[in-house]
């Protein structure tokens, strides 16, 4: 009996992944007819049944939902030989992509990228900046080799996930506002009903903030919602808004110069960062190499506190910092 080719399961993988023949034949860059020759193939040597077929498309069956889980480990790994076996001939080349929240590019991926480009200088590499629903869409159809998103939703059987560490989410308001702070942080439960700035409704961080306002029994005086980490730190400033930021974005306002960052407790808020990459395509040794560097300045930054080293009323001489 003739083995099972690797181009056979690629075809299964594309037509499983975008859950139609023809779908599947646009993304390989291949015949419709070929792909369904080639899986009714699979299907006729083994005698099961992968897909259940209709007008709309197809849909796995239980024997193919196993199958899919071997598929794409196999193809892992002769992907994972294949750049293996081009390093040992060359100097690591190539060009990835890769996605980052609005949260890493402020404080964390500028050391990254001096590291990046010092260790592989011949590797091109870009970078994506959006939202954690559209990270996880863009690795899914092969747009990136990997992405680092919220660990707050579902990421299907498709991607890959490696835990990379935990954020406190702070209080971030002008440096003039007098808090009652703890050793811990800020209790919003203490403080009169503010003016807060959250991210849209289609943004993942909103559905975990008014989770927390609502558990807490916190009152919000007003709400604005505003779609921009950048705009939402100008507002801040200069305003009597109040927001809620991740830990890691707020470093650079440590000094205290323009903006206070005080931790949430009581309880406190945490996120976890998660490294997301598909399934079937491992990452190439220039994509391991960032994902290396930016897990180890990911993990110096979640080292420091995020609390303000100056109250309302220190003298602010350094604020040339901010």
């Amino acid at each position: 009996m003739a083995r099972m080719k690797l181009q056979q399961l690629r075809y299964f993988v594309a037509v499983y992944e975008q859950g139609s023949f023809s779908a599947a034949a646009e993304k390989v860059n291949a015949t419709q007819s070929g792909l369904s020759m080639h899986v009714g193939q699979i299907e006729k040597r083994y005698g099961v049944n992968l897909f259940t077929r209709s007008s709309s498309g197809v849909s796995p069956t239980e024997a193919g939902r196993s199958f899919y889980r071997e598929a794409v480990k196999v193809l892992a790994a002769a992907y994972h030989a294949e750049d293996r076996i081009r390093s040992l001939s060359k100097s690591v080349t190539g060009h990835i992509r890769i996605g980052l929240m609005p949260t890493f590019t402020r404080a964390v991926l500028t050391p990254a990228l001096l590291r990046f480009s010092a260790a592989f200088p011949e590797v091109r590499l870009s970078i994506s900046e959006a939202y954690s629903g559209a990270l996880a869409n863009d690795v899914s159809e092969g747009r990136l080799d990997f992405a680092v998103v919220p660990g707050s939703f579902d990421m299907g059987q498709m991607l890959e996930v490696t835990p990379m560490g935990q954020d406190r989410e702070c209080l971030v308001c002008s440096a003039e506002r007098d808090l009652p702070v703890g050793p811990e942080g800020v209790r919003l439960a203490d403080l009169p009903a503010q003016k807060l700035v959250l991210p849209g409704h289609g943004n993942a961080r909103r559905h975990r903030i008014e989770s927390y306002l609502n558990q807490n029994k916190i009152e919000v005086r007003e709400r604005l919602e505003l779609d921009t980490m950048h705009g939402t730190l100008a507002l801040v400033a200069e305003s009597d808004w109040i927001s809620i930021l991740p830990g890691i974005l707020c470093l650079p306002d440590l000094d205290g110069g323009r903006r206070r960052v005080v931790p949430l407790a009581d309880p406190p808020m945490e996120v976890d960062y998660l490294r997301i990459e598909h399934a079937s395509r491992p990452l190439s040794q220039g994509a391991e190499g960032f994902a290396d560097i930016l897990q180890a300045e990911l993990t110096s930054a979640l080292s420091i506190v995020p609390m303000s080293r100056y109250g309302p009323d220190a003298d602010h001489g350094d604020r040339a910092l901010a």
